[in-house]
């Protein structure tokens, strides 16, 4: 019998048929999942255009669950969907609606918040919600700006756009050659950033140089900082020291002046007295130095006037001293030895032998 059965010309075509509805059953209970378990949900939202049944639910463009209905509710309407149960949503929960294009259908996007691990109560609907606004509110929302730029509601100021336009021209009229030659150059600029970046290395170069200097002669730059301060110190006391010469400048100034308006004609008078003593003075003394070495002598020979034991002044002399050549020292210590024998010796001073000579004579 299942011999007849499986030879039967319509014995092909039906197991086929069933074969296909068997693996169209399966594809969809594997692609859909519809024993899936889910969490429903519900949320508020301002507006519901383009949202329908059955349109995706989104968490960050991902399908995660399907729209049941949309319903008025109040001012608002009422979106009631369902998500995968392990996208259970946590902590403060938004909504919106979402769409490719201005004209396709939109998905509901929900999103929770990020760390929480409190659980959205499905009992409540979300109720921070946003919808996109319309092509219709966006042109009426554009249209009533333009009239309230444009002054359509203040007499007397219908074309304020369009003079303020003209405005425009007339003030950037003839500036297009700057503007396009400013353009060019920025655009030059662009084409070749690396020189700004090769400025920038080097300035980075050369700051990496002046911090390395300083880091090998730190040492020297803290002894010399140290030392300022004593440098200050002393150039503060050096100030305070100029300070009171010139302070003092200040009293001698007046009191020269006064001296000079009441006694000048008689120190002039002295001092065109001692200019032939100080001429005398100076042509005997080549530098300041013979004239300090002059002093000590001419000091020994005061001390030497007064008598110290009587302190009487007087009066001593000394015979100068004639170094002579040995040979005719020899000639005139024979022709001394005719007149005075034995009185002639090396050494001995002429003016009393010529003298003693002249008196016994």
């Amino acid at each position: 019998m299942l011999k007849r059965i499986a030879g039967a010309p319509g014995f092909v075509s039906v197991a086929g048929a069933l074969a296909l509805a068997a693996l169209t059953v399966l594809a969809y209970l594997i692609v859909f999942d519809p024993v899936r378990k889910t969490v429903g949900y519900c949320a508020l939202l301002p507006d519901a255009v383009g949202l329908y049944p059955g349109n995706h639910v989104t968490m960050r463009g991902i399908p995660v669950g399907t729209v049941d209905s949309v319903r008025p509710e109040g001012i608002g309407v009422r979106v009631e969907f369902r998500i995968e149960a392990e996208r259970v949503l946590y902590g403060e929960v938004t909504a919106t609606t979402v769409a490719d294009s201005l004209v396709a259908d939109r998905d509901l996007a929900v999103l929770g918040e990020a760390g929480s691990t409190a659980a959205w109560d499905p009992r409540h609907c979300v109720r921070k919600t946003f919808t996109p606004k319309s092509i219709s509110a966006t042109l009426q929302s554009f249209s009533r700006l333009a009239e309230q730029l444009n002054g359509v509601t203040v007499p007397g100021e219908r074309t304020r756009i369009q003079d303020g336009v003209l405005a425009l021209a007339d003030a950037t009229a003839g500036t297009g050659p700057a503007l396009n030659r400013l353009i060019k150059d920025l655009g030059q600029a662009l084409r070749a950033p690396d020189a700004a970046v090769g400025h920038l290395g080097a300035l980075l170069d050369s700051y990496a140089d002046l911090i390395n200097s300083i880091a090998l002669n730190w040492d020297d730059i803290t002894a010399t900082l140290a030392r300022t301060g004593a440098g200050i110190a002393f150039i503060n006391q050096l100030w305070n020291t100029m300070v009171q010469l010139i302070d003092s400048l200040l009293v001698i100034l007046p009191w020269f002046n006064d001296l000079a308006r009441e006694w000048g004609r008689e120190l002039l008078g002295a001092l065109d007295g001692a200019l032939p003593g100080l001429r005398l003075l100076a042509a005997n003394a080549g530098t300041l130095q013979q004239i300090l070495t002059m002093i000590p002598p001419i000091v020994d020979s005061f001390t030497q006037v007064l008598d110290p034991v009587t302190g009487r002044p007087r009066l001593t002399y000394a015979p100068p001293r004639v170094a002579l050549p040995p040979a005719q020292s020899e000639q005139i210590c024979a022709a001394i030895g005719t007149l005075a024998p034995g009185r002639c010796h090396t050494g001995a001073s002429l003016l009393p032998l010529l003298l003693g000579s002249a008196g016994n004579r």
